[in-house]
């Protein structure tokens, strides 16, 4: 029950980072939405990814592990059709320049706004679960 107490609360506050910081997704500013996104998301975390995981095990043993993330994927894509108001949606990213080094402008479809989401939002789970590990 701890673990998945725990689970809830790192996938709350990386979805909260993420639609802050990537603008590709967002929840409607109601916490009680992002609250039911982050329990949800763990269920899927939990009881579906190691089935998609499974089910892509094929796929992962040909490409070496290089479409592991997939799996991560489709479980965002599963909280978007489940909750409703976690809302995937293109953006244009209007380019960075920073000492020197210029990243162009970007237009971001809805799949690539999916790709990019979970890769944040795994990657904030992963670095909030390695702080809070004993």
């Amino acid at each position: 029950m701890r673990f998945f107490l725990k689970s809830i609360f790192i996938n709350l506050t990386s979805l909260a980072l993420v639609s802050f910081l990537f603008p590709g997704l967002s929840y409607g500013g109601d916490v009680k939405i992002l609250l039911l996104a982050s329990l949800v998301f763990s269920v899927i975390n939990f009881f579906i990814k190691p089935i998609i995981k499974l089910f892509l095990l094929p796929i992962n043993l040909i490409t070496l592990g290089m479409l592991g993330w997939l799996t991560g994927v489709l479980c965002l894509l599963i909280l978007t059709i489940i909750v409703p108001q976690i809302e995937l949606k293109p953006f244009q990213f209007n380019g960075a320049n920073f000492a020197g080094f210029i990243i162009p402008s970007f237009y971001f479809t809805a799949l690539l706004s999916l790709i990019g989401a979970s890769f944040l939002i795994s990657g904030i789970y992963n670095f909030l679960s390695w702080l809070t590990k004993k």
